[in-house]
């Protein structure tokens, strides 16, 4: 495949833009963590894996919980071996039949009812991710959101 200068310097730029994405989450949760901050997130990949990875950095494990919109089961091998490192994993398996979709929009409001603040990085066409933010606005929550595009 070829490619031209212009989309070789896109794909370069979308490869920082996704690692310093992560670097982002890897640190905002170690730091929350290190200030006494208990973080919470869904699933174990992507950008929850550099979540969980950061709380577990801080080396206070009381402090991060990881409610999973399925059951272990459904979760990738590279994230059960990530998830066996942390002491508070909550699993949904009664969502099994149903879809990632509507299963992570229940997760997101068991997630919101245990908390009383959100952190969100979403692109605009995140509509899951939307929607638990509009959801935090109503329970009147502080949110901050972080648009990526």
């Amino acid at each position: 495949m070829l490619y031209s200068h212009e989309s070789f310097f896109s794909l370069c730029c979308s490869f920082w833009l996704l690692y310093v994405l992560l670097l982002c989450y890897f640190s905002s949760a170690y730091a929350l963590v290190l200030s006494g901050n208990h973080v919470y997130t869904s699933g174990a990949g992507g950008t929850h894996a550099a979540t969980i990875r950061g709380a577990l950095r801080a080396e206070r494990e009381d402090l991060l919980t990881v409610v999973l919109p399925q059951s272990m089961s459904r979760q990738t091998k590279e994230s059960q071996d990530l998830l066996k490192k942390v002491k508070d994993v909550i699993s949904m398996p009664q969502n099994d039949d149903m879809s990632l979709d509507v299963a992570s929009r229940i997760c997101n409001s068991f997630l919101l009812s245990q908390t009383d603040q959100l952190i969100s990085f979403a692109f605009h066409e995140s509509n899951t991710v939307i929607e638990a933010t509009k959801e935090a606005k109503e329970l009147d929550m502080l949110v901050t959101t972080l648009f990526l595009d």
